[in-house]
């Protein structure tokens, strides 16, 4: 995981007056601009443990890296130059996920730079390895690149930009180069670790450097890590670590470290392309657009794609491969009220590498090796928490891990096996087994696959982030066992050969989520404002009606989706059933056949004050459900409502609960139902009367 200076966060405004001050907005980009050309210069460099060899990690070289050479892959970093369709890995990357807005250029030393360890005692200080890296540079008289460039090449733009405000272009005088890059074979900076941060490794050839960076690459190109580091200089801190770039100790919107896909994504990452709030920050649209969120009508018309549903923004949206058009949805989440972090839902349909030709459209490790199991088309859904902020001086403000997936296959209170896969995929090491049990769905808050799941793992009543387990292979009663889950899984996207589509009513589900701002120990705010601590049921639904030949997805957005039609277990602290208006007029009714069960969450809700009670510790509350003022629930024939471990439904003054003839009502011992002032119970009189006399159902005093 990153270690990107925290020292870069402190900075002051220039002093100017209220009236001259410069508007800060983020698609300026916070150190370097996320638009134009910039170009890199790499020194590849490696120790010579001269005083103690024992500590080189890697005294052979590699077969990617041979021992006193640079590595094979040093010209898939970058292209020196602007092409139509970049060729290298670095570049291409970028010139996909900025719809060819920002192009990220290279070129390297032609030589590899050796540090002898009795020359350069401090190469063991990892983070620092620039310094010593540049004074050995030094050495060879002048700048010497693969492509014979020169320091104008590697200045572009001034120094000193300030974050969220316009950077200039041109050479600095004197020169400075934009950024210098460090990538290592043997030092203490393991595969897949590296810094970034301001400043400069000190000169280099006569000049200093305005940003610079450094990672190990003991394994191969270290894409992930370098794309993570590098984007930091363009999004921000390491509060904007999210879409599986994230670590234990930085404070989060949520209990679980997220995986998922963004340009923060790293070694945890599902998808390794961009996600749609990244090009939102960062202004990335293509040519022509007119909204700032965008998807086609039926027609082929821009629309704009940044819906309200409950404010009629509802219909048939077409979205085409998300990658190189850059359409996208987003639906906000409503009810939540506004000192709480705002949500909002995104839609994108992702095509994969193999149909758009992006390199990076794709599940992690898919191409890697033969048993990963490649991405389908669909769509991929992701919740955004706050961080709407794009002008002004708070948008580099707020906690990480604000983007969390909405996965097809749903939400479960997820548990370990307590057995390991030797010699997992795709690379030979440990897996823990994880049960995904349909008994434990839950839609509200469970755990989904594409996250951390967290434990109180050494029983000391405290959940911290670092106590976690990663979704290794996927167990299921009568299924077959699935391996690298994290990573990404087809069943995770909406397709239309799997689950097409999202509710009120399905798994996962449209309501918005629980938060717990939280660093890796402590509850930030004790569960208050910001947080949003409850459910807000919406009756929103998306469907995908088709995935057409070309790539286009055909996605219909509707409201008052109220109809429960298969087994349900819903679980929160607290949930609440606004008077939605569904088909029959109902706010939620529970279709002939099915169940809805409101249970308790074995899945944390909190990080403290277990309660140890009969089943427990439970780190989570009963579940509470309110009926709002003029909301009713039906429950027609053969359907069934059961409450249980402790579980009430609160029916507020106005509210209704209708039991049809032959539908059945559950409270087993500890659960209740409360009638607030008129609320009503209608139905045949026997449904109650039970419940009643034992108290399992009582009115509000």
């Amino acid at each position: 995981m990153c270690r990107s200076l925290l020292l870069l966060a402190l900075f002051l405004p220039f002093a100017l007056t209220a009236q001259e001050k410069p508007e800060q907005r983020s698609e300026h980009g916070w150190y370097l601009s996320p638009h134009g050309t910039i170009r890199i210069l790499v020194l590849f460099v490696e120790i010579d443990y001269d005083v103690k060899p024992e500590k080189d990690p890697q005294p052979n070289g590699a077969d990617h890296w041979p021992k006193g050479q640079l590595p094979k892959w040093k010209d898939r970093v970058f292209d020196p130059f602007t092409l139509p369709v970049q060729q290298a890995d670095v570049s291409r990357y970028y010139q996909d996920i900025s719809l060819g807005r920002y192009t990220v250029l290279g070129d390297y030393i032609d030589t590899i730079i050796t540090l002898k360890e009795s020359e350069y005692p401090s190469v063991h200080q990892a983070h620092s390895i620039g310094m010593p890296a540049v004074k050995e540079a030094n050495k060879r008289g002048s700048l010497r690149t693969r492509h014979g460039l020169g320091i104008d090449d590697f200045d572009l733009w001034k120094t000193h930009g300030k974050a969220g405000l316009p950077k200039a272009t041109g050479p600095d005088d004197p020169h400075s180069y934009d950024h210098v890059m460090v990538i290592i074979r043997n030092s203490g900076l393991r595969h897949g670790t590296g810094s970034t941060d301001s400043g400069s490794p000190g000169e280099l050839y006569g000049f200093k450097s305005d940003t610079q960076s450094r990672f190990g690459a003991a394994n191969d190109l270290p894409f992930e890590i370098l794309k993570h580091e590098f984007n930091h200089l363009l999004l921000g801190g390491n509060n904007f670590h999210s879409g599986g770039g994230n670590a234990a100790q930085f404070e989060s919107t949520f209990l679980p470290l997220q995986g998922g896909w963004s340009m923060m994504g790293a070694s945890g990452s599902s998808l390794l392309t961009c996600s749609a709030w990244d090009r939102d920050r960062l202004g990335w649209k293509p040519d022509g657009a007119v909204h700032r969120i965008r998807a086609r009508s039926l027609q082929g018309a821009e629309i704009n794609a940044d819906l309200d549903p409950l404010a009629g923004d509802t219909g048939v949206f077409i979205l085409r491969d998300f990658v190189t058009s850059g359409d996208a949805l987003r639906i906000r989440m409503p009810f939540i009220p506004e000192d709480r972090a705002q949500q909002w839902l995104w839609i994108e349909n992702h095509q994969g590498s193999k149909r758009n030709g992006s390199p990076t459209d794709r599940f992690h490790w898919e191409g890697v090796n033969t048993c990963v199991t490649g991405m389908e088309p669909g769509l991929f859904m992701t919740m955004q928490v706050g961080r709407e902020e794009r002008v002004g001086a708070s948008i580099y403000g707020g906690p990480a891990d604000y983007l969390r997936p909405v996965l097809a296959n749903g939400n479960f209170d997820l548990y370990l096996r307590g057995d390991t896969l030797r010699n997992s995929c795709p690379f030979g090491t440990n897996a823990v087994y994880f049960v995904r049990d349909p008994k434990a769905a839950n839609p509200l808050t469970g755990f989904q696959e594409q996250e951390l799941p967290v434990y109180d793992r050494d029983g000391d009543g405290l959940i911290k982030r670092s106590e976690h387990w990663v979704p290794g292979v996927r167990s299921e009663p009568g299924e077959k066992d699935q391996d690298l889950i994290l990573f990404g899984r087809p069943d995770h996207a909406f397709r239309m050969n799997g689950v097409r589509s999202i509710g009120m009513c399905t798994n996962p589900s449209t309501a918005n989520m629980l938060t717990l701002f939280s660093n890796g120990t402590r509850d930030q705010y004790d569960r208050k404002a910001p947080n949003v601590r409850t459910i807000h049921l919406n009756g929103i639904r998306v469907d995908l009606l088709e995935m057409r030949t070309n790539g286009d997805a055909v996605v219909h957005v509707s409201i008052n989706d109220t109809r429960m039609e298969t087994d349900q277990r819903w679980c929160a602290d607290s949930i609440a059933l606004p008077p939605l208006r569904g088909k029959d007029g109902h706010s939620l009714t529970i279709a002939s056949g099915a169940k809805l069960t409101l249970d308790r969450s074995r899945t944390p809700t909190r990080m403290n004050a277990p309660d140890l009670s009969k089943g427990g510790p439970w780190f989570s509350d009963p579940t509470r459900i309110s009926v709002a003022s003029g909301a009713s629930i039906l429950v027609e024939d053969r359907a069934m409502l059961a409450l249980k471990e402790n579980s009430t439904l609160h029916l507020l003054p106005g509210s209704r609960l209708h039991l049809s003839r032959k539908a059945r009502l559950v409270i087993e011992n500890g659960s209740r139902i409360i009638v607030h002032g008129d609320a009503a119970l209608e139905g045949r009189a026997k449904h109650y009367r039970k419940a009643r006399k034992s108290g399992r159902i009582s009115s509000a005093q």
